[in-house]
């Protein structure tokens, strides 16, 4: 089975810690979970969502600097994305935050439309970074930063964690490019996906077949 694979191009800023500023980057690398779901000789508006739970560990040069648990799972009538991380070893001595990121989407019939994102830390009340869609009105009411803004809807929009449908939809239609809205730091900025061909991801020490797909984001800065 040849599985999608994504490639971020752009700058992730994080607000909380060096471990949340990992989290968006492995959102978007290790997202076989949801692909195993999908049928291949199936349109992607008829692909059932199938609910799955993935830990992983955070490393940088080597060293562990803490856990990830990214989750996808229906509530009620809509599908959410939760991905939570902490920090392990030394670092949890000085990072006490557990940040989390939600996106809540509905999948019916040929669209998926958010509704809901939330970024925030388990162990505080306050929401670091929300936005909801209504879509009903056109707009998107944003809180980032303590402020608040509406930004007007015109199209579908996707973020780090629903972008993996996309990819997901153009395999199963063939398509090797897409230009799309994307949510990125409260605002709606133009996002491209392009298939970039076959390779292979190391996965628990194996070489796993998989399709490269990068993804640039405009007012981002590209690292090649």
């Amino acid at each position: 089975m040849i599985r999608p694979y994504s490639k971020i191009r752009s700058s992730l800023a994080a607000d909380l810690s060096v471990i949340q500023l990992l989290a968006p980057n492995l959102v978007l690398c290790l997202v076989l979970g949801l692909m195993l779901s999908l049928g291949v000789t199936a349109r992607a508006a008829e692909v059932p969502l199938r609910a799955f739970t993935a830990s992983y560990d955070l490393t940088s040069r080597g060293m562990n600097l803490g856990t990830s648990k990214l989750s996808l799972e229906p509530v009620k009538e809509l599908w959410r994305w939760r991905l939570t991380t902490k920090a392990r070893g030394i670092y949890s001595i000085f990072i006490h935050k557990k940040p989390y990121f939600e996106t809540t989407f509905s999948h019916n019939h040929d669209q998926i439309r958010l509704q809901q994102i939330i970024i925030a830390d388990e162990n505080s009340k306050d929401k670091i970074e929300s936005a909801s869609f209504d879509w009903k009105s056109g707009q998107m009411r944003v809180l980032r930063k303590g402020k608040h803004t509406t930004v007007a809807l015109t199209t579908g929009v996707y973020d780090y964690q629903s972008i993996h449908l996309l990819a997901a939809a153009m395999q199963l239609q063939e398509l090797e490019d897409a230009t799309v809205s994307f949510y990125r730091k409260g605002k709606l900025v133009e996002a491209r996906l392009i298939f970039r061909g076959k390779g292979s991801v190391e996965i628990g020490g194996k070489d796993i077949d998989a399709r490269i797909y990068e993804q640039t984001t405009a007012e981002s800065k590209n690292t090649g």
